[in-house]
């Protein structure tokens, strides 16, 4: 449930991404945030730097 909130905290602050290492919530997908692992996040990060 707390998971929950952060979420919602994260897209009323207009936040464009939301990192977590839980797989069951990171399973859900919402076109308000990008919910993404650390990984994957650098991994989009270094993409958008190098190209």
């Amino acid at each position: 449930m707390k998971d929950a909130y952060h979420v919602a905290c994260a897209i009323h602050s207009s936040c464009d991404y939301f990192l977590s290492t839980d797989d069951r919530l990171l399973k859900y997908h919402t076109s308000e945030i990008q919910m993404l692992n650390p990984i994957d996040f650098i991994r989009r990060l270094e993409g958008d730097l190098n190209g």
